[in-house]
């Protein structure tokens, strides 16, 4: 079991990169836990453990909080390319069922004086679909208390969309499970398509997770993907390696759109010294 007093925590920002222009829109904030015994632990090996220990909440609210003062910091540097960077942080299931959640999150903001928007909640898509009743009204506060609200479960809302589609978010993930094989498999690419034009329909922007090849990065800004993190665009960065990073706000060249057939101009064959 783990407990909150094995080793230390620290958090690091991992860049989110808009993938027309290239910039760096933001940062997600993860927790990496230095623990004595089992060594360096990353969210994704101890996630489900912290939870089933009874500590996942504390968890959350340690990361949210680093988040906010490094988010606070950030008057500080050159402006970005819409004036206002975003930093997003995950809320797991149980923060959702605390009684004090919206409290909470709305004292973080404005103890920080942040700017409405600039920070933002990934949200389980699973958790808001089982209690999708009470979605509206929760949503809706944090939405008035100045947060940006993404869910992090495309399929979950993909499922339920009938229940959730018009719900205040602004993002949806696309994770890595639909992000492998994009501009190496035309199967892929017809669904990633379709799911990316389906989430547009109904306003949001999509994230794409775990972005590791240019080949995944060009296809998906093809297919209209807003923006991606991964280790395309960098790995996850101290405080003061992200502050450099949002600096010079540059994530990486975004390519040329592809060109249909049809459009491109005719090139004339050369055979020899001669024209054809």
């Amino acid at each position: 079991m783990l407990s909150l007093s094995d080793g230390t925590r620290v958090v690091h920002y991992l860049p989110d990169v808009d993938l027309a222009t290239g910039a760096i829109t933001g940062m997600q904030a993860l927790m990496r836990w230095e623990h004595p015994q089992r060594g360096v632990l990353w969210p994704n090996d101890f996630a489900v453990e912290a939870e089933r220990s009874g500590i996942g909440a504390a968890l959350s609210w340690e990361l949210l909080s680093a988040a906010a003062d490094e988010l606070s910091s950030w008057r500080t540097l050159p402006g970005g390319p819409d004036g206002t960077r975003q930093m997003w942080v995950a809320v797991t299931p149980s923060q959702l069922l605390e009684a004090d959640f919206i409290e909470r999150v709305a004292a973080l903001v404005s103890g920080h004086d942040l700017v409405p928007g600039s920070l933002g909640l990934l949200l389980p898509g699973a958790a808001l679909a089982t209690g999708s009743r009470h979605a509206p009204q929760l949503l809706a506060a944090l939405r008035d208390a100045g947060v940006a609200l993404a869910i992090d479960d495309l399929r979950s809302w993909y499922a339920s969309v009938g229940a959730m589609g018009d719900l205040p978010f602004e993002a949806v993930t696309l994770d890595r499970d639909f992000v492998r094989g994009v501009g190496a498999d035309l199967d892929d690419d017809i669904i990633v398509g379709s799911i990316i034009r389906f989430a547009h329909a109904h306003g949001l922007r999509v994230v794409a997770d775990s972005v590791e090849s240019w080949s995944e990065g060009a296809r998906l800004c093809e297919l209209g993907c807003d923006r991606g993190h991964g280790y395309l665009f960098g790995s996850p960065q101290d405080s003061i390696d992200a502050r450099v990073m949002l600096s010079h706000a540059a994530g990486w060249c975004a390519p040329m759109p592809r060109v249909a057939a049809e459009s491109r101009p005719s090139v004339p064959v050369v055979q020899g010294n001669g024209v054809a």
